[in-house]
């Protein structure tokens, strides 16, 4: 547990001795924890050096008051990069950690090597709380069951309450106005199922990113990184392939 006074992080994290490329580093989406990205980090486990960290105020990470906006997180995620001193890190996010780590990677560039997006908010088709939860009801029969078990798990402990606010604060997000200003490639991944980021919103978000790709994953739905742990594992292979490791200093 890392305390930094506001708040206490849980994380899991996988150092095998001989790891090669960037760390490789999950930020999940509203509500759910770091817990349901086991899948794709269970398939690159014993390559990478992993990272999957409870955001404060989900999961098994506590905050000490209120809730932090995107621009706060991405401030909180950067401090706790820092502390575990993984710069130039692959960012793989999910949802609404999507922003989050675009944010990062606009004002903490020696932090990350790349993105990875999963099924990244926010469609400005669904820029509103009512649209976003109609999609999601539409997004869970097509996940695989035992992920609603870690889903209601985090709701408990997250709260309804702090998690609509955490919806929110993805709405007042201007996530748009700094896509063209990402130093690092990025790769958008969509699900050709996924009703929350639709496959149009993938390619259009990929549109506005000056080094980008999209890629629509046939079948796959929105938290891909349980229900198509496979195929999302072998495009973080190629991404972080591509990536050159800066030597340590040290």
């Amino acid at each position: 547990m890392l305390d930094t006074g506001d708040a206490r992080w849980f994380v899991r994290i996988s150092v095998p001795d001989d790891a090669a490329g960037p760390a490789v580093v999950f930020v999940h989406g509203v509500v759910v924890s770091g817990a349901y990205f086991w899948p794709v980090a269970n398939q690159l486990a014993g390559e990478f050096a992993l990272y999957v960290p409870d955001i404060p105020g989900t999961g098994r990470s506590s905050l000490r008051n209120g809730s932090w906006s995107i621009a706060a997180q991405a401030d909180a995620l950067a401090g706790w990069l820092e502390a575990h001193g993984l710069t130039g890190s692959l960012l793989v996010a999910n949802s609404l950690g999507g922003q989050v780590v675009t944010q990062v990677a606009v004002t903490r560039p020696d932090l990350v090597s790349a993105l990875v997006l999963v099924g990244p908010t926010t469609d400005p088709n669904a820029a509103s709380l009512l649209r976003m939860m109609l999609r999601g009801l539409r997004d869970i029969p097509r996940e695989r069951i035992g992920l609603w078990k870690i889903w209601l798990t985090d709701l408990v402990r997250t709260g309804p309450l702090r998690g609509i606010r955490h919806m929110r604060e993805g709405f007042r997000d201007p996530q748009i106005d700094r896509l063209d200003e990402i130093p690092v490639p990025v790769v958008v991944v969509g699900g050709e199922d996924d009703p929350i980021a639709p496959p149009g919103w993938i390619e259009a978000m990929a549109e506005e990113i000056e080094e980008s790709r999209g890629i629509v994953v046939p079948g796959a739905a929105h938290a891909m990184n349980y229900s198509s742990p496979r195929v999302l594992a072998r495009i973080i292979r190629v991404v972080a392939g591509q990536v050159r490791v800066q030597p340590d200093a040290s």
